[in-house]
C-alpha cells in the first residue's frame, strides 16, 4: 500500500499503533494533533517514539484545540501524555494541516486517525475537493452501544469522539469511505492485557519503550486495551473485521448513534474482529516476534 497518512495524539496505544503499522505499511508521515495531552507533548512524544524506534517518518503539529472547545485531558497517559517519560521538546514550524491539504491536492492518501479528528476537520473546511482524493480513512473512535463494551470510556462517549464532537461531526458528513473502529470492539477484554499476559511476555525481543509503556498502563489501570493498534490492524488486513453500513450521528457530548441512510453507505463501523488474526497480526507481531 502506498501513500498512507497517521493523525495521532500519542499516547501509549497510539506508539503500539505505529510500531505495528511500520512492520506491515511505509507510512508517509505524521500529523500529532492534541487529544490524550497537550500538542507541544503529543508531538514531542511522536518524535520520541519515532527515534526510539529506529524509524524514519517525518512528523508535523496539528492541532492545539478542539475546533471550537477549550483543550481537555485526562492524564491517563502520564503526566505527558507517555507513561513516565518526557520527551525532548522539538522546533519544528512546518504545519500539518497544510501538509495534509497540498498532499491531498496532488495525490490520493490512506488515513489512520487514532486521536481527535480535527486536523482532518479542519482540512476538509479549508478546502472540501480534497476528499476526492481519500481513499479511505480508519477511525479509532466512538461507541455505539452495539454490545456490553460499547458503552464510552468517558461520560457515555468515546475519548476522541467527545475531545471535539464538531470535528467528528464534519468527518462523519463527509462522502468518504470511512471503517470505523469503536469501543464495541477495541474495548472486548479478549482484546487486552492483564499481568499474567505481560508476564509472559517480557523477556522478549521487545523494543524497551514498548516494553515500558505496556507495564505502565497495566501496574495504573490493571489492564491494556489496544484501542489504536487495532484500528491500525484494519489499514493492515480490513477482512479480519465484521462490519455494518451505517451513517453515524454524533451530538454535543460526543456521543455517537447509527442512523438510517439514504441512498449509498460509505460507512463501515467494526462489530466484530477475529480473534485468530488479532493474535497473529498484532498481538504476536507486537510482542512475540
Amino acid at each position: 500500500m502506498k501513500n498512507v497518512i497517521m493523525s495521532v495524539d500519542t499516547g501509549i496505544d497510539d506508539a503500539m499503533a505505529i510500531y505495528l503499522l511500520s512492520k506491515y505499511i511505509n507510512i508517509d508521515y505524521i500529523i500529532a494533533t492534541s487529544g490524550n495531552s497537550y500538542l507541544n507533548n503529543t508531538f514531542n512524544n511522536t518524535n520520541f517514539v519515532v527515534k526510539s524506534l529506529n524509524l524514519d517518518i517525518p512528523v508535523y503539529k496539528g492541532s492545539e484545540n478542539p475546533l471550537i472547545r477549550p483543550h481537555f485531558e485526562e492524564k491517563y497517559h502520564g503526566e505527558y501524555g507517555l507513561a513516565d517519560y518526557r520527551a525532548e521538546n522539538i522546533i519544528k514550524k512546518e504545519n500539518g494541516i497544510v501538509k495534509l491539504i497540498d498532499s491531498l491536492n496532488k495525490d490520493k492518501y490512506t488515513i489512520l486517525s487514532t486521536g481527535p479528528l480535527t486536523d482532518i476537520a479542519l482540512a476538509l473546511s479549508v478546502e472540501p475537493s480534497i476528499s476526492d482524493n481519500i481513499e479511505k480513512i480508519i477511525i479509532m473512535g466512538g461507541a455505539f452501544h452495539l454490545n456490553e463494551y460499547g458503552n464510552g470510556n468517558i461520560n457515555n462517549a468515546e475519548f476522541n469522539i467527545y475531545y471535539d464532537p464538531e470535528a467528528a461531526k464534519i468527518v462523519f458528513k463527509n462522502n468518504i469511505n470511512e471503517y470505523i473502529i469503536g469501543l464495541d470492539v477495541t474495548m472486548d477484554p479478549k482484546f487486552s492485557m492483564d499481568n499474567n499476559d505481560f508476564n509472559k511476555i517480557k523477556n522478549n525481543n521487545i523494543p524497551g519503550i514498548i516494553i515500558k509503556l505496556s507495564e505502565y498502563l497495566i501496574l495504573k489501570h490493571k489492564r491494556l486495551y489496544f484501542h489504536d493498534p487495532i484500528a491500525a490492524l484494519c489499514l493492515i488486513n480490513e477482512n479480519l473485521f465484521k462490519f455494518i453500513d451505517a451513517d453515524v450521528s454524533v451530538d454535543n457530548n460526543g456521543i455517537t448513534a447509527l442512523k438510517n441512510a439514504s441512498g449509498n453507505i460509505n460507512k463501515k463501523i467494526a462489530i466484530d474482529l477475529d480473534y485468530n488474526g488479532f493474535k497473529s497480526y498484532l498481538y504476536d507481531k507486537i510482542f512475540n516476534e
